[in-house]
């Protein structure tokens, strides 16, 4: 690979690695929004937030196709890469790494609130159904008990 060429690889590279930070800094924000929904009653805004969230990692994964040939021939290229462009693509890669890892930890906490609620709604629903069936019970057999008492009084 000539200097020229290592160049151009390095500034694609930097220049994919710098989307791909912008839009996990992107991704990071709605998360932060997402958080805050989670516990809230709001939840067409909650689905816009996931819809905003899906739109953004469909554009990473197509940073990701593209930066898919250089990972593969990562060495080769670190090798030929300046040194300035190879600390910056390696900064890039680092911030990346790091909001990737506060996304997951917001995301897990989300998920054991959501997992929660619904836990609780289940519960709920059981409490209702179980109070449902008391209540038929009883109309059941207060019914029966008026139908005795009617018979003899009839009777």
């Amino acid at each position: 690979m000539t200097p020229a060429q290592a160049m151009d690889i390095g500034g694609h590279l930097i220049d994919l690695l710098s989307q791909q930070r912008l839009l996990y800094r992107q991704l990071w924000e709605l998360a932060q929004k997402q958080s805050g929904l989670v516990d809230g009653n709001n939840p067409e805004m909650l689905l816009r937030v996931l819809a905003a969230r899906q739109r953004l990692i469909d554009r990473l994964r197509g940073i990701d196709r593209e930066l898919k040939p250089i990972r593969d021939e990562w060495q080769e290229i670190a090798r030929s890469l300046p040194g300035p462009q190879r600390q910056k693509a390696q900064k890039l890669v680092e911030e990346v790494q790091q909001i990737l890892g506060e996304i997951i930890a917001r995301d897990e906490k989300d998920t054991e609130a959501l997992s929660g609620h619904q836990r609780g709604v289940a519960e709920e629903i059981q409490t209702a159904a179980a109070g449902r069936r008391v209540h038929q019970a009883y109309v059941r057999n207060s019914g029966e008990g008026m139908k005795s008492r009617m018979g003899t009084v009839n009777g």
